[in-house]
């Protein structure tokens, strides 16, 4: 099982007075050099001030001690079913693409060990790797349950996922099931939804769908949809999870 860990962008600079220091905190979790680190795109990585390249100057602090692949170059491993018996950092991710590449290795377990530094904490990257269980390297507090009730209408939803969520069934067992929760005073908000769904093995192109029917809803917007489950939902999902160990909700 890959160990992961992360750190958001803002947590490490402090606007410039805690790079240091929290270099030192990644550095202990990564361990000794040499340091492998994973760029979307070389070109901006190789270019003016580029947030890449400060992120690991501050890590690595010797040029001989770290190497720099593409994020693209995981696809090899998942393509070939091999396990890479070390640490990649992730820098930056935020292209849809890029993110599926390293959703896939966690999942087929390519990979020993995993950092991500997160440009933003609303990032979808961010909310997956709180969905997967991360470390957040910064976090002051232990990260909560999930709550079980909504990881079992998430894993609903990834089970429409094959249909897309944004139109048809999919979009309605979306629409149907926060509405639900809404109505029982569940906050509407994006981070718990998109969590519980990428913890219940949500794909990223499909949280993309959901996230953009809770900003509708949030907005007021009234979608149309066939209805997909009984009234009783919340209940019936209730009742399901109860009988779920608590290990599965962690």
């Amino acid at each position: 099982m890959t160990q992961i860990a992360y750190m958001t962008r803002e947590s490490w600079a402090q606007d410039g007075t805690s790079m240091v220091r929290q270099s030192a905190v990644i550095r202990q979790w990564l361990g000794g050099p040499t340091y492998i680190f994973a760029t979307s795109d070389s070109k901006k990585f190789n270019g003016q001030n580029s947030a890449d390249k400060e992120f690991v100057n501050y890590i690595a602090l010797r040029s001989g001690s770290r190497q720099i692949m593409l994020i693209s170059e995981l696809q090899r491993l998942i393509r070939r079913d091999e396990h890479f018996n070390g640490t990649i950092i992730v820098l930056h991710p935020y292209k849809e693409d890029d993110c599926e590449l390293l959703r896939k290795p966690i999942e087929g377990n390519h990979v020993s060990r995993l950092f991500v530094i997160v440009w933003s904490p609303t990032d979808m990257v961010r909310f997956w790797l709180d969905g997967v269980g991360a470390s957040n390297l910064d976090a002051v507090l232990e990260r909560k349950a999930f709550d079980a009730t909504q990881l079992e209408a998430a894993r609903c939803m990834v089970s429409e996922q094959y249909n897309g969520l944004s139109t048809g069934n999919g979009k309605a067992a979306v629409v149907q099931l926060i509405r639900a929760f809404t109505a029982a005073d569940y906050e509407l908000n994006k981070e718990s939804w998109l969590t519980a769904l990428f913890a219940a093995g949500g794909k990223f192109w499909h949280a993309e769908s959901v996230s953009k029917l809770i900003s509708e809803m949030q907005k007021g917007t009234a979608h149309r949809v066939k209805q997909r489950y009984r009234p009783e939902i919340l209940s019936i999902l209730q009742e399901r999870a109860s009988t779920v160990p608590s290990e599965s909700t962690q």
